[in-house]
């Protein structure tokens, strides 16, 4: 009864060993999303006693397209921002401001954060 019972366990395992994951997210894609874990997000009062240097401008946005889809959250804007940092070799952003928006164009509703991207020297 083992036998059988360990065969049958065998021959369900070897049917998986052929089956492939299909994934709308590309390697990159994958990549891309989370290369603004690095950044992190400084409120002014943070930034006092830290030395570091502004690279520039940096804004984030979230979109909500569709009326079927669910309103932008100001966290994916904030992500967004934090990834647009990291291209700019940043590893913090200031944060300014989110503002939420209606009707714009090609949105229904929107996020839109800024920020300034920052090369904080590690202490």
């Amino acid at each position: 009864m083992r036998v059988i019972a360990l065969a049958v366990v065998a021959l369900a395992l070897s049917g998986c060993a052929n089956m492939a994951v299909d994934s709308n997210v590309s390697p990159s894609g994958i990549k891309d999303y989370y290369k603004g874990n690095n950044v992190k997000l400084y409120g002014r009062d943070e930034l006092k006693d830290v030395n570091y240097v502004t690279l520039g401008t940096v804004e984030g946005e979230a979109c909500q397209i569709e009326a079927n889809e669910p309103p932008p959250k100001d966290a994916d804007a904030r992500a967004h921002l934090r990834r647009r940092a990291a291209d700019m070799e940043a590893n913090g952003v200031l944060l300014d401001s989110c503002i939420r928006f209606d009707d714009m164009p090609g949105c229904i509703e929107q996020v839109l954060c800024s920020g300034q991207a920052l090369k904080v020297s590690e202490l």
